[in-house]
C-alpha cells in the first residue's frame, strides 16, 4: 500500500475523532498567543488559507511559529485536531510538549518527499484538521501544489503552513494568501518580515523577543 493510500486509510480509521472545532468559512484568523508576533501580522494572526513560513533551513524560528499555530489551533475546542507532513522524520516529540501542543490531538505523517504532495492534499481535504503544517522543500511544482492546498482547504477553513527553506531560489513567488520570512539573528530573538499579503500590507522586517514557549505560563 502506498503511503498515500495509507494516510486516506488512517483518516477514514480516525472518522468522527477527528473534527474541525470551529465554524467552516469563518474568516478568524488564528491568534498564535504570541503577541508582539500577532501584533505584527496583518490581521493580528494567521489567515485561512495556504501560509508560507520561509526560513533559512531549519534554523529560521519556522518550527516555533508552526507549533504556536498548532497549539492555536487545538485551543479552539477540545475535538480540535491539528497535522503535521513530516517527511524527513525531524519532528522532536519533546520539543512539540514544550510548545504547549497535546501529542493525542496531532496527526503527524512522514510519507516520503515522493508521496509528500499527495498525503498533503489527502489530510488538507479531508477538512478534519485546524493547522496543517506541511514540510515542502525540494517538492517540485510548488506553486500548483499551493493552488491545490488552497482550494482543498477553503471548504473546512483550514490555516495551512508551508515550511520552506529561504535560501533556495525560486523563479517565481508561490500563490499564497501570506508568506513570512524569518530568522534569528540570535538566540533571543525573531525576525519577521511580512514578504506578502493578501491585501498588499506589506511590513519592514521587525525583531521581536523570542519567547513562544514561556508565554504558556502566560
Amino acid at each position: 500500500m502506498s503511503a498515500a493510500h495509507d494516510v486516506e486509510a488512517l483518516l477514514a480509521q480516525l472518522g468522527t475523532r477527528v473534527h474541525l472545532a470551529s465554524t467552516p468559512q469563518t474568516t478568524h484568523s488564528l491568534v498564535l498567543g504570541w503577541p508582539e508576533l500577532d501584533a505584527l501580522l496583518p490581521d493580528g494572526g494567521l489567515p485561512r488559507g495556504v501560509v508560507e513560513l520561509a526560513a533559512p533551513h531549519a534554523l529560521g524560528g519556522a518550527t516555533s511559529v508552526a507549533l504556536a499555530a498548532v497549539r492555536a489551533g487545538q485551543a479552539r475546542g477540545k475535538g480540535a485536531w491539528c497535522a503535521w507532513i513530516d517527511p524527513e522524520g525531524t519532528l522532536h516529540a519533546p520539543g512539540v510538549v514544550a510548545a504547549g501542543v497535546e501529542l493525542a490531538r496531532m496527526l503527524v505523517v512522514r510519507a516520503p518527499r515522493a508521496v509528500t504532495a499527495r498525503a498533503a492534499l489527502k489530510v488538507v481535504a479531508s477538512g478534519a484538521f485546524e493547522v496543517v503544517a506541511i514540510d515542502v522543500d525540494c517538492v517540485p511544482r510548488g506553486d500548483v501544489l499551493v493552488r491545490k492546498l488552497a482550494l482543498a482547504a477553503e471548504p473546512g477553513g483550514t490555516t495551512v503552513l508551508l515550511l520552506t527553506d529561504s535560501t533556495r531560489p525560486r523563479a517565481a513567488p508561490w500563490p499564497v494568501t501570506l508568506r513570512l520570512e524569518l530568522s534569528r539573528p540570535d538566540v533571543r530573538t525573531l525576525s519577521v518580515l511580512v514578504a506578502k499579503d493578501r491585501r498588499g500590507r506589506i511590513a519592514q522586517a521587525r525583531t521581536l523577543p523570542f519567547r513562544p514557549v514561556a508565554l504558556l505560563a502566560g
